[in-house]
């Protein structure tokens, strides 16, 4: 993975912290502290994609009078599945607190 608000490459090993459950879970990155998650709705997008393909496919093959119309929606699926995996990706859901360490501030300490 890579994260998207220092583009640094993070390893699974390398993860220490992680919030909420399944579709809302969030992981901190080691290098900046920021809070990456995934887009809720994409990943649930995603799961209908790919068991409305599986179940279509399932039904054109055992059911030789629904193939024509069970094959269109098992291709929708598919594309669905596809186009979902492609939009998904880590965001920022909450940044690290950012730093001052302006010249002027460094006067007053």
């Amino acid at each position: 993975m890579i994260c998207s608000h220092c583009s640094k490459r993070i390893s699974i090993d390398q993860i220490a912290e992680q919030r909420g459950q399944g579709f809302t879970a969030q992981i901190r990155c080691p290098h900046c502290s920021a809070w990456l998650g995934r887009t809720a709705w994409l990943l649930r997008l995603k799961l209908i994609g790919f068991y409305t393909a599986l179940v279509m496919a399932g039904l054109a093959w055992w059911l030789p009078d629904w193939r024509g119309g069970c094959t269109v929606m098992a291709i929708l699926g598919v594309i669905t599945l596809l186009l979902s995996h492609m939009m998904d990706q880590l965001q920022v859901v909450e940044r690290p607190p950012q730093v001052d360490d302006s010249a002027e501030r460094q006067r007053y300490r």
